[in-house]
């Protein structure tokens, strides 16, 4: 696949912004930027991997079992290796293109295709820890998603989400924070204000942020 020119990169942005929940949409996006993808994030300054990593291992040092949800090309599990992370790592994707270069890091123990807008396949409590970075634009029905994410992590595991700040209202995160806390799903430890998310982006810079939402499942 040819490096982007500047044209390429601002179509890449503006379709990040706009976003799809059509996951046929999203595969073939990402599908197509799989192989330039890493090096167009490090131009805009992608610091969420690395953030959402250390917030994991913060609350649930060195898991035994970790699910990335929405893996990509690989960014979240090599932060998580760089952190600390040395247990077993499963990363799962829409896209058939970012899958083979996340296995191509030497990050992951397994990878395999799944839709995040899908029950994930996975028993009750299969892992220690789940971490979903980036992923929550493309999935608009954020309560079932976020109760499949603690569903499949064992209770006392800790799940580590994020969400655009020009998403958070209009999806009501913070309600449907509260409604898993109050149905005994998870407990919350953390929810950020929003952060910088691509700050090197003009669509986003100091525009959109991000939140970072960590919490315990039960």
């Amino acid at each position: 696949m040819n490096e982007p020119g500047a044209d390429t990169r601002d179509d890449d942005g503006d379709w990040l912004l706009r976003g799809s929940a059509d996951v046929d949409d999203v595969t073939r996006f990402y599908d197509d930027w799989a192989g330039r993808y890493d090096d167009d994030l490090v131009d805009w300054s992608y610091e969420a991997p690395d953030v959402a990593a250390r917030m994991l291992l913060e609350h649930g040092p060195n898991p035994s079992r970790v699910l990335d949800a929405g893996c990509g090309t690989g960014l979240v599990g090599r932060a998580l290796r760089r952190a600390g992370h040395e247990g077993e790592l499963v990363g799962i994707d829409v896209s058939a293109a970012s899958l083979e270069l996340a296995d191509r890091t030497g990050a992951y123990s397994a990878t395999r295709a799944a839709d995040l807008q899908q029950p994930l396949g996975f028993d009750d409590g299969s892992f220690a820890g789940l971490i979903c970075v980036g992923v929550m634009t493309y999935v608009p029905g954020v309560e079932a998603a976020w109760r499949e994410f603690a569903r499949v992590v064992a209770p006392g595991g800790v799940v580590v989400v994020t969400q655009r700040e020009d998403l958070w209202d209009e999806r009501e995160c913070r309600s449907v924070i509260d409604t898993l806390s109050d149905e005994g799903v998870w407990t919350p430890i953390e929810v950020t204000e929003a952060q910088p998310y691509l700050p090197g982006n003009d669509q986003y810079s100091d525009a959109i942020g991000v939140h970072y939402v960590v919490a315990r499942a039960i």
